[in-house]
């Protein structure tokens, strides 16, 4: 079973609500990393999250993850893969929490903070991309601090 099209020539609305995110989620969690992977990220609940990535050029080709059994973070993660492949990295890089959050209906309260670890996790994968795309291009802060020390 595969997503709802949401290009515009498709009549049909995307399923996006956590539950069905969820049953799509939990199959994609069991697949094998694919070949550039993050560093996996916890919060302290216990809960963690790691996302790998397929790369096309500067373009995310595909994203599979592994996240505890947290029904929240699996729809999360799950909406970050379905939504973010094919995009380029930067673009993916300024999808936000609480643009995650505000995507997915059906999240109690309690829960929503799930998101912040879920992106987390998937910037990571996105780090370790850059890292491959631009391999002389630092993107930390560190070699700001750098630049500007004086001589």
């Amino acid at each position: 079973m595969t997503a709802a099209c949401r290009a515009p020539c498709c009549s049909s609305t995307p399923r996006l609500s956590a539950s069905e995110l969820f049953s799509r989620g939990f199959r994609r969690n069991r697949e094998a990393p694919l070949p550039i992977e993050g560093a996996p990220i916890a919060d302290a609940e216990g809960h963690s999250a790691a996302f790998s990535l397929a790369l096309a050029g500067r373009t995310v080709a595909d994203i599979r993850f592994r996240a505890t059994s947290c029904a929240t973070l699996i729809a999360y993660c799950e909406y970050l893969a379905e939504t973010l492949a094919g995009l380029s990295l930067s673009l993916a890089l300024a999808f936000s929490s609480q643009d995650l959050a505000a995507a997915v209906p059906g999240v109690p309260a309690q829960k929503q903070a799930r998101a912040i670890l879920a992106v987390a996790a998937f910037r990571a994968a996105l780090a370790a991309a850059s890292e491959i795309a631009d391999p002389g291009e630092r993107t930390d802060e560190g070699r700001l601090h750098l630049r500007h020390v004086a001589p």
